[in-house]
């Protein structure tokens, strides 16, 4: 017996691995990242122009990988990490435009109070090291941005 709402097609493949034709017409990019799907609207339906965009889609991702690799280094410095955590916050649509401009104040804050911290690789950040800054901060800094350790965190 056959069914009665038969399974309807939505993908086409195309003679370009990876990228696939919608039954609306518009054309995809499936690439993976960390051995998962990741699919990327090309925002066409002509497969030549689908081709091309798939080529940059494609050289960006790889770009991003990579960047991604590097950034997962033992040997990263603090100004690395702050700069991969901004660029997550600018990734992330879901956090407002004020919460990502006070992420950029504290760290400019941060490395304004603490300036060999920057180079300093993040491994080798102490705890002692972090309450001798916090010392150091607290007596210079609006009472508003630094909390009494014994209770909180600072900042």
């Amino acid at each position: 017996m056959k069914d009665a709402n038969p399974t309807v097609k939505t993908w086409e493949k195309t003679r370009v691995q990876n990228l696939k034709r919608h039954k609306s017409g518009g054309y995809y990019a499936r690439l993976f990242l960390n051995g998962k799907e990741v699919w990327k609207s090309l925002k066409t339906k002509h497969f030549s122009v689908a081709e091309a965009r798939m080529a940059d889609a494609q050289k960006e991702h790889r770009h991003r990988k990579s960047k991604q690799d590097s950034s997962s280094s033992a040997k990263m410095t603090f100004q690395q990490a702050a700069d991969a955590h901004l660029q997550k916050l600018d990734e992330k649509v879901s956090i407002k435009k004020r919460t990502r401009e006070y992420w950029r104040e504290i760290l400019a804050a941060l490395l304004k109070s603490w300036p060999e911290l920057s180079e300093t690789e993040v491994r080798k950040i102490t705890e002692s090291g972090c309450r001798e800054w916090a010392a150091r901060f607290a007596k210079k800094s609006s009472p508003n941005r630094v909390f009494d350790s014994a209770t909180r965190p600072l900042l």
